[in-house]
Order: C-alpha cells, then sequence, then structure tokens
C-alpha cells in the first residue's frame, strides 16, 4: 500500500468514524494502526537508531578483450564534469606535474595507473521524526588505492601511505609524504567532514547539470556544514589503481567471468554478489541484457571461474529492454536497501552512461566486504548505515 492509498484510506474511515461520534483520539490510533508510509518515511529509524545513513554510487572500470585493466580513467566526457562549486584535491606531489595528475578532466591525457573510477557516492541522513535535533558530528571516508579528488560541501581530503596507521593518522592530522609516481593499494585517500549538521530546510547552490540535480530527488534531511555549504546529501568521488570485483575475458561468443586473482582483503570464508547484468547497448538504442543472482566468491579460490554468459544474437536485441534493465536494477537496489526514491535517483544519475552510451557492459551489486576493506566510511555519532554501490565494466570488443 501507498502512502498516499494509507492517507485515502484512513481519511474515508476517520469521515465514517465522525458520522458514528468516534473521538479524533480514535482516529489518531487508526492512523498509526495503518502506518502510514509518509510518517514512516520520515521517520525510517524506526528500530530505536537515533539516525539512518544511507550512501549509493558507482565504480567503473575498462577491460581488454583478454580482461586487462584499462588505464587513463580519470579522463572523462565534458557531460560528467561537474559543477564549478564543487571542491577539488590533488595532491602535493601530483599537482604541479601533469604527467602525474589525478584530476579528472576531458583533457587531461589521464594516467596509466588509474583503473578505477570512484563516481558518485552520495551520502543522505534521515534523523527520528520529533527527536531533539542531534548534535554535530563527522564524516570520514578513506578509499584503499585511490584518493578522493571531488566533494561537496568542503571537508578536508588528504593522501597518505600508511593502511595499518590510517585513521590514527587521520584523527592525529598527521600526514606521511607520498612522490605521487605510483598509484597502488598502499595509497590511502582519505575525506572527512566536521561538524556536520542536519537540517530541513538548506539553501542549496544552484546549477543545471542533470548529475547533480538527480541526487536531490530524494526526502531526506539537508546537510550543512562549519563552512556555511549546505546540500541535500553529502557527495564525494575518486580515482584508484584498483581491479573489479570479478575478471573477463571475452570472446567471439561469450564473456568468462573469474574471481579476483587476490583477495587478500577477504576477511571471511567467502562473499556474494547478490546481482550482475550483462548488458549490450547498440547505437539505434535497442539493447540485449542477461541478469544473475547469487554468484559466490570464495576466500581460498583466487582467479576460479564464475561464469560463462553467451553474448547475445540478433533476436535478443529490442527497443524494451532498456526498460526493463532499469526495472530489474532498481528492484535489486531497493532489495539491497535503498528507499525507492533513492533507488530512482541513482538510476537517473547515471541514465546516460548505463543505458544510452552504446556498448558491451556488466553491471553487479558491490558487497560490503570490499566496501569494508577499501573504502571504509566512518560517522562519529551512533547511526545505521545501508550502502549500496553499483559496479560497471566497460568491455573492449576486439
Amino acid at each position: 500500500m501507498t502512502a498516499d492509498e494509507a492517507v485515502r484510506i484512513a481519511s474515508a474511515k476517520a469521515n465514517k468514524l465522525k458520522r458514528l461520534g468516534v473521538s479524533l483520539l480514535t482516529l489518531g490510533l487508526l492512523l498509526g494502526i495503518l502506518g502510514v508510509g509518509a510518517a514512516k518515511r520520515a521517520s525510517p529509524a524506526s528500530s530505536g537508531s537515533p539516525l539512518v545513513v544511507h550512501e549509493w554510487g558507482t565504480i567503473t572500470t575498462r577491460h581488454a578483450p583478454n580482461g586487462t585493466p584499462k588505464g587513463r580513467l580519470n579522463r572523462i566526457g565534458k557531460s560528467e564534469v561537474l559543477p564549478a562549486f564543487v571542491h577539488r584535491y590533488e595532491p602535493p606531489p601530483t599537482k604541479d606535474d601533469p604527467e602525474k595528475s589525478l584530476t579528472k578532466s576531458p583533457l587531461t591525457p589521464g594516467r596509466p595507473d588509474v583503473t578505477m573510477r570512484l563516481e558518485t557516492p552520495v551520502l543522505y541522513f534521515y534523523p527520528p521524526a520529533g527527536s531533539a535535533s542531534l548534535p554535530p558530528f563527522d564524516v570520514s571516508v578513506t578509499f584503499r588505492g585511490g584518493i578522493v579528488n571531488e566533494f561537496y560541501p568542503r571537508g578536508e581530503a588528504s593522501v597518505e601511505v600508511d593502511i595499518d596507521r590510517v585513521n590514527a593518522k587521520i584523527e592525529a592530522g598527521q600526514m606521511q609524504s607520498w612522490d605521487g609516481a605510483v598509484l597502488n593499494n598502499y595509497v590511502v585517500g582519505g575525506l572527512r567532514w566536521s561538524g556536520v549538521s542536519l537540517k530541513e530546510a538548506v539553501t542549496i547552490p544552484q546549477t543545471s547539470s542533470h548529475a547533480w540535480l538527480a541526487p536531490r530527488r530524494v526526502r531526506s534531511t539537508g546537510v550543512v556544514t562549519p563552512s556555511g555549504e549546505s546540500e541535500r546529501y553529502l557527495f564525494y568521488r575518486g580515482v584508484a589503481h584498483l581491479d573489479a570485483l570479478v575478471q573477463t575475458e571475452l570472446s567471439a561468443a561469450e564473456v568468462r567471468l573469474r574471481a579476483p586473482r587476490r583477495l587478500h582483503w577477504l576477511r571471511a570464508p567467502s562473499m556474494t554478489i547478490a546481482n550482475l547484468w550483462l548488458v549490450d547497448i547498440r547505437p539505434d538504442g535497442s539493447a540485449a541484457f542477461r541478469e544473475y543472482t547469487q554468484i559466490g566468491i570464495a576466500q581460498d579460490a583466487p582467479s576460479r571461474e564464475l561464469r560463462r554468459i553467451p553474448l547475445f544474437a540478433g533476436k535478443d536485441y529490442t527497443t524494451g529492454s532498456l526498460g526493463d534493465l532499469r526495472r530489474a536494477m532498481k528492484q535489486a537496489l531497493v532489495a539491497a536497501g535503498l528507499f525507492e526514491d533513492e533507488a530512482e535517483a541513482m538510476l537517473e544519475t547515471w541514465k546516460e552512461s548505463y543505458y544510452r552510451t552504446p556498448g558491451l557492459r556488466i553491471f553487479y551489486t558491490v558487497p560490503d566486504e570490499w566496501l569494508s576493506y577499501f573504502l571504509p566510511l566512518r560517522i562519529s555519532i551512533p547511526h545505521e548505515l545501508k550502502r549500496v554501490l553499483v559496479g560497471r565494466i566497460d568491455l573492449v570488443r576486439r
């Protein structure tokens, strides 16, 4: 039952009850029994947690036919450039050297060792309705193997190389030198927002950027930072030298999927990729896709073959396939824990590169085990956190 339907039913029953002389107190009890969606939506932290936080985003990689990750992914298209008010960070060792630059731009040649883009993670906040104002809190994220180089509102970005002590160093404000020559798993980027406050009515920057406007279509509580900047969400993105969660090998007949070569970061005996889609989009807008679920990866079986997916025949391509794919992905995102408007905002943000750009690609939901190791997120007050990221692999044909 939708929120609107619940309200209509409650209203109709209220009118009937009022004609029977039932008090407004009974009406209030009736609304509580129906569990009106609007009220539940305003207070998702119904289990007693003082704060609910949801995050979505994308990690993008590109593979040669033999599965070799391709670099220079910090060279982006014009449509991927963010509004001018977004803050940029270039580490000091790479700031004045075009060959080392990690900046995302259509003009940069790109670094060969940038094999992954961390794209558009946004964080939404939902305090319980009717609760006292939450005190200001801190949010920090670290990116093992990369740096966080674009964000809004203003935060404190850094780069270090000591994985074991990075969190302590961030807390202490200490920095460890890095010459910028090599981007690998020993490089750890950091971003910290200090003193974040939540406020329903906030002043947001003006923009015509579709990629920035789409995430605002979510009924979350606004965020304000001590710098005076505010938005409906916290935003960040970055670049890294990391592999996708699956290896690929593309032949004329099929795509072979294998587990990662290195699984030292997987602390549990196994993990599961809940959803994976192989998609091919033609220039005329027709498309074909196949969906797979519950793909298991075991810690003691690196490089194990996971699946062989046949490529598509001519009859598989239809003009309605992209609509079906979007519905399937939205259902998976909601099942993973996003609210419906959050899932819709994510897919709307990425509709150009997900559904309108011709090419063969794989989408998959990123397991929590990967996020916990490579992209740990910390919030300084008690909270419930749900993170839903989608991996995207663009497959380069021969």
